[in-house]
């Protein structure tokens, strides 16, 4: 079982010992929440929800760019290192990566703090992790 089915699992059997509830199933296969006289609620299946739609990926995308923002200058320095020269990767490589370092920071306290709300799979700043950024033009510069 995945993590995710366990993770439900509980929560619904703790959800039914709290309330006194049973789960039980639609004629069709949903499965629903019973709190007797009162409304029935779905039981959400989040494995069938792909995880760049789910608000965690948003809050995940957030906390990993929060700690990983400063890779923002080693990026840029390897970046304008490989367009132009060394010189001007170290000067001016490292005045732009602070400013995109920036940027990162901020994108990364807005998908945190507003990870609950909608859209979950478009980042505010392109690529979607500075990781990624980092990785690629760093391989760039020595390859």
């Amino acid at each position: 079982m995945k993590k995710n089915t366990i993770f439900i699992l509980i929560l619904v059997s703790i959800i039914s010992l709290l309330f006194n509830t049973n789960v039980k199933a639609d004629y069709e296969g949903d499965e629903y929440i019973d709190f007797g006289e009162i409304k029935r609620l779905p039981v959400v299946n989040l494995d069938k929800v792909p995880y760049g739609q789910k608000a965690i990926n948003k809050l995940d995308r957030g906390v990993i760019n929060a700690a990983t923002f400063w890779l923002e200058v080693p990026a840029e320095v390897a970046k304008v290192s490989n367009e132009q020269d060394p010189l001007m990767g170290v000067s001016v490589g490292v005045v732009h990566g602070l400013v995109a370092s920036v940027f990162r920071a901020g994108s990364a306290v807005f998908d945190t703090v507003t990870f609950f709300a909608p859209p979950y799979d478009k980042p505010v700043v392109k690529p979607e992790y500075a990781l990624n950024r980092a990785d690629r033009e760093i391989k760039e510069l020595f390859w």
